[in-house]
């Protein structure tokens, strides 16, 4: 059971941006984390106009599944992103209690000095009210790792190797599975490697100058795979010449790797490395130069994969353009977005079957939650905004030329 006066304090914090007078009691019986469904104990107040209590009640119900649903907010997103999103969060959920309010009843009701009182228990969709969350950035998944589709190629003196795994041992190049190595730096840098399993291998036919098939095709089996990125590596051994008079073997292993990002379908990472492996024992010499240089690519894969997940979100506007020209209004609306808001890293216009409707696919530097609430604060070159509702990850809006209501 959560403690009702933290509860309360939590929500005084937001009277100054909340539209709702709230008097809170939250009761759960469990967490969100635990369960699809927590329940909560709201109050909801309205005035009795000319004398019509049942009207009254009806807005009065409204008024505790609003609360309800900023009450499941609060313990779904911080106290900060849930203040600053205020209006955009109440837009999108508690202004819709029918929506995320599974289940109540009236505990009790009273009329009292003009005003109706009724409060009233409510079950919520937790599980929805986190996705649709997740779906305008408001909210990560939780624990949630990048996945890697791993591709090693193998190289040496006399040959390319011309797959990129061999079921059979004896089929190696190289005395041992760098492919292996390489999925194990990854893992210990937190991105979990696809199984061999899941992959569709009809799909990934070598170039005829490649060992590894054209991007394209290596992109299609990792989306099926459910990859987030696509690691291609190319591995080379070869034994140096020791100091004279030396016992020790050393073995220089060279590693390049490309990385691709299933998701936006670009290249995000072109590097290589080189490490040596000194050993008594020519096999130990060589795991040892692998194990350093996949080290050092996983390190750099991850921080790349890190940085790129913390700094971007990607999600989609659906435009409505009222009007006899949607055409030229939609132009100049996306360019002025664009040129007024520097969060923004990418923005792509494509149409949709209604003439009137345009999708801007955006890729930027913040939650798309705070992008609509800034665009809406910004308002550039006069447009107005109306917000709609969130379907997975497209956030609908109707936008009025300037000047018009």
């Amino acid at each position: 059971m959560l403690n009702i006066s933290r509860n309360i304090r939590r929500l005084n914090l937001l009277r100054a941006a909340a539209s709702l007078a709230l008097v809170l009691v939250l009761m759960p019986d469990t967490t969100h984390s635990q369960t699809p469904a927590s329940n909560y104990t709201a109050r909801g107040i309205a005035p009795v106009s000319g004398g019509n209590i049942s009207a009254a009640r009806a807005t009065a119900i409204t008024d505790a599944q609003q609360k309800i649903v900023l009450a499941a907010l609060a313990d779904q997103i911080s106290l900060e992103k849930l203040s600053s999103s205020f209006a955009t969060l109440h837009n999108l959920f508690i202004s819709r209690p029918d929506v995320y309010v599974q289940r109540f009843k009236i505990i009790s009701e009273t009329t009292l000095a003009g005003s109706h009182y009724i409060l009233i228990e409510a079950f919520t969709e937790n599980e929805l009210l986190r996705r649709d969350l997740e779906s305008i950035g408001m909210q990560g998944p939780a624990q949630q790792k990048t996945t890697a589709f791993l591709m090693v190629a193998e190289t040496s003196a006399e040959t390319r190797y011309a797959r990129w795994w061999a079921t059979d041992p004896a089929e190696r190049i190289l005395p041992l599975n760098v492919g292996e190595r390489m999925a194990l730096s990854l893992q210990e840098r937190g991105i979990a490697v696809i199984d061999k399993e899941r992959i569709s291998v009809e799909l990934l036919a070598p170039n005829t100058d490649s060992v590894f098939p054209g991007h394209e095709a290596v992109l299609t089996a990792a989306s099926r795979a459910g990859a987030d990125i696509a690691v291609l590596a190319i591995t080379d051994l070869k034994q140096t010449e020791a100091q004279p008079e030396s016992a020790f073997i050393q073995v220089q292993c060279d590693m390049t790797v490309e990385v691709l990002d299933v998701r936006t379908r670009e290249l995000v990472l072109q590097t290589a490395t080189n490490a040596l492996g000194i050993h008594i024992n020519q096999k130990a010499a060589a795991q040892e130069a692998v194990a350093k240089a996949c080290s050092r690519l996983a390190e750099q894969i991850s921080d790349r994969t890190r940085k790129a997940n913390s700094t971007t979100h990607t999600y989609s506007f659906r435009c409505t353009f009222p009007g006899a020209r949607p055409e030229s209004a939609s132009q100049d609306f996306f360019s002025l977005l664009r040129a007024a808001l520097p969060e923004i890293m990418q923005l792509k216009i494509r149409p949709d079957t209604e003439a009137n409707i345009r999708f801007a696919d955006i890729i930027s530097s913040v939650d798309g939650a705070s992008l609509v609430q800034k665009t809406m604060r910004t308002q550039p070159g006069g447009y107005g905004l109306t917000l709609g509702v969130v379907e997975d990850t497209v956030i609908n809006l109707t936008v009025t030329q300037p000047g018009k209501p």
